[in-house]
């Protein structure tokens, strides 16, 4: 229904837009349809070169964001991370350095120099085996 009421409608505009154009041929006079019509169209024609000209000023700042500030910011934001990181390693480097457990007595180290006492036998040993210490008894009575 609604298809057919465009249709009448603009069938019956393009008859009056004819109708009006041999009119003004001969009396050499626009009509106020025409200056509507033309008034509109160079409106139409304002707001459209209004919004191709935005179009491409954002289509080049979107190209200028994403393909310059992007990069630089994470690569400033990287720089930063890894200088705050390193910082941190440094601090946490030099903490070790001052740990009781890799503290140097004798040119050598408090941890190594425990591991080669526990390898040559004469370190301690602090794990008591029930099962197994019943067993060796039983086998030395």
């Amino acid at each position: 229904m609604t298809l057919i009421v465009i249709f009448i409608i603009s069938g019956l505009a393009i008859i009056l837009l004819i109708t009006v154009k041999g009119l003004e041929a001969k009396r050499r006079k626009l009509f106020f349809i025409t200056r509507a019509i033309s008034k509109g169209d160079i409106y139409t024609r304002e707001i459209y070169h209004k919004v191709v000209r935005l179009y491409y000023e954002g289509k080049e700042g979107v190209i200028f964001f994403f393909k310059k500030r992007i990069p630089i910011h994470t690569r400033n934001t990287l720089n930063k991370i890894i200088s705050f990181l390193e910082e941190k390693r440094r601090k946490y480097a030099d903490n070790m350095r001052d740990s009781k457990l890799l503290k140097k007595q004798d040119g050598m180290s408090e941890f190594f120099k425990n591991m080669s006492d526990v390898e040559k036998g004469n370190g301690e040993i602090h794990d008591v085996y029930e099962q197994g210490s019943q067993n060796t008894e039983e086998k030395v009575k």
